[in-house]
């Protein structure tokens, strides 16, 4: 019967099943040496199209009495040349288990080819030179990408001034069309100018001349003398804190205004006068 492809490796519940994409080997003991035993590895073909890779072997514990063997084709054909017990073990040391008893089966070279060794040299001069092939194409990319960057510029330069008289001509012709108007140009935006700055009144009254009004009475309950007099009456004013505390006001804020050095560009003359 055919060998299902999908069959899955489980020898605890008797399915011994695997392919193999390199050759395999069964064991032959050699009849030369009589003093001990020498296996001798024998590889499995295909007996219809000697297909000796791609092959399929497989054994159900209670069903079958043989190993089974397919090739991709698709030829199945029963293996009597693989020991049922070797098979087993080969099948159980593929799951993972490790046997002692059957270690001598996989020295003697039971099983599926060994990968061909890995030359370690050749893999380096492999990788050295894509490495090279690799940093080659990107600088060529970079001077391509730069000559074609050069190139557009001066073929753009070159058009524009092959242009200018085929544009000269098409204002024209526009300016015709248009009853001898020329096109308005566009020009960039500028920013709006800014507003005037509106002089303080002081210098509208030094252009015209104006004296400056005199100030009066902050307080216009005592006149800034501190009392509110009447005939028979005189009493401390409640609006305002009185001439002394307002020198006194005036004195601190003088002193302040020293200390910070905010006096000292202002003229003596003004100074001397506070």
């Amino acid at each position: 019967m055919p060998i299902s492809p999908w069959r899955a490796l489980s020898p605890d519940n008797g399915d011994h099943y695997l392919a193999f994409e390199r050759r395999f080997r069964y064991v032959v003991e050699d009849p030369e040496h009589t003093w001990r035993r020498v296996w001798i590895p024998t590889v499995i073909a295909c007996p219809v199209c000697e297909a000796d890779t791609g092959l399929r072997l497989a054994y159900k514990t209670g069903m079958d009495a043989v190993v089974e063997a397919a090739c991709r084709v698709g030829h199945t054909w029963v293996e009597t040349r693989v020991d049922v017990s070797q098979w087993m073990a080969y099948c159980r040391f593929r799951a993972g288990s490790q046997e002692i008893d059957w270690l001598w089966l996989i020295e003697a070279g039971f099983g599926e080819e060994p990968p061909p060794p890995i030359d370690y040299a050749k893999e380096l001069r492999t990788a050295a030179v894509e490495i090279t092939k690799y940093g080659k194409r990107k600088a060529k990319a970079k001077v391509r990408r730069e000559v074609r960057k050069v190139k557009k510029q001066v073929g753009k330069r070159v058009r524009n001034e092959a242009m200018r008289p085929v544009a000269a001509v098409l204002r024209t012709a526009w300016a015709m069309q248009a009853g001898g108007v020329e096109p308005v140009k566009a020009s960039r935006r500028r920013p709006a100018p800014k507003p005037p700055k509106t002089p303080p009144v002081s210098a509208y009254r030094k252009a015209y001349g104006v004296q400056a009004p005199e100030k009066g009475p902050k307080c216009l309950v005592c006149d800034d003398s501190g009392q509110i007099t009447a005939p028979g009456i005189s009493i401390p004013c409640t609006e305002c804190a009185g001439p002394a505390a307002a020198a006194l006001e005036a004195a601190e804020r003088r002193a302040e205004r020293a200390r910070q050095g905010k006096d000292e560009h202002r003229p003596a003359s003004n100074a001397t006068s506070k």
